[in-house]
């Protein structure tokens, strides 16, 4: 009986050495992909989950909570649970911010305060509450998911009444002359003159000037030639 004390204890800090291990390798692996996600490096925390004082089953939960809100969730083995990456989304961060933990539901008595890059192997602990029994569930808390696309546009509501006509406005300027009209039909012919009475007069100015000078120009004439 004296062998098993010292050979759990062993087995127990080789499962602690690979786990360590094991999340040293995630980092390296993942390390890039996160810093391009998020822009900010997570908390990284390990380490056993024990409630009432015996590990928990494999496949219970061990989630992480900031500001009372799940931000990571991994699953126990071999009373373990592996690397879990705390990080904000969007290339937030939890500076300066507390972090939580809960195994199978059941809060863990330990917390530590967010470090952006850090390793943490935090050894996480719980018990129901008094006078009760409780055994964690072994299924995983689903962490809330990203934010889905915007739904489809809506039908179009009924148009709303007409409004009160506007102000006239300035009057605009002239438009360009527009084609000639077309010629209207000839007018009525118009009654005759006097026409014969105009030439009678006419005639007789003529017969008059010529007999004044038949009467008078030879008398004008002799006294120009004297």
């Amino acid at each position: 009986m004296g062998w098993r004390l010292p050979l759990r204890h062993w087995k127990r800090q080789t499962n602690r050495n690979g786990l360590l291990i094991t999340a040293l390798a995630m980092l390296l692996v993942l390390l890039p992909s996160v810093v391009s996600a998020q822009q900010v490096p997570p908390h990284v925390f390990l380490g056993s989950a024990t409630v009432n004082g015996s590990p928990a089953p494999d496949g219970t939960s061990v989630a992480a909570f900031v500001d009372g809100e799940q931000v990571a969730s991994v699953v126990v083995t071999d009373g373990s649970y592996p690397a879990m990456l705390v990080g904000a989304t969007g290339g937030g961060s939890f500076a300066g911010k507390r972090v939580t933990f809960a195994i199978g539901g059941i809060p863990a008595a330990e917390s530590a305060f967010w470090v952006q890059g850090e390793l943490t192997e935090l050894n996480l602990t719980g018990a129901p509450v008094s006078g009760t029994q409780a055994t964690p569930t072994p299924t995983p808390i689903i962490i809330k998911g990203d934010k889905g696309d915007p739904g489809p546009t809506g039908l179009q509501g009924v148009q709303g009444p007409a409004g009160p006509a506007g102000s006239g406005g300035p009057a605009g300027p002239s438009g360009p002359a527009g084609p000639a009209g077309a010629m209207g039909p000839i007018g009525p012919v118009g009654p005759q003159g006097d026409g014969a009475n105009q030439a009678l007069i006419i005639l007789a100015l003529v017969f008059g000037v010529l007999g004044f000078l038949g009467a008078f120009g030879g008398m004008v004439w002799r006294w120009l030639v004297e």
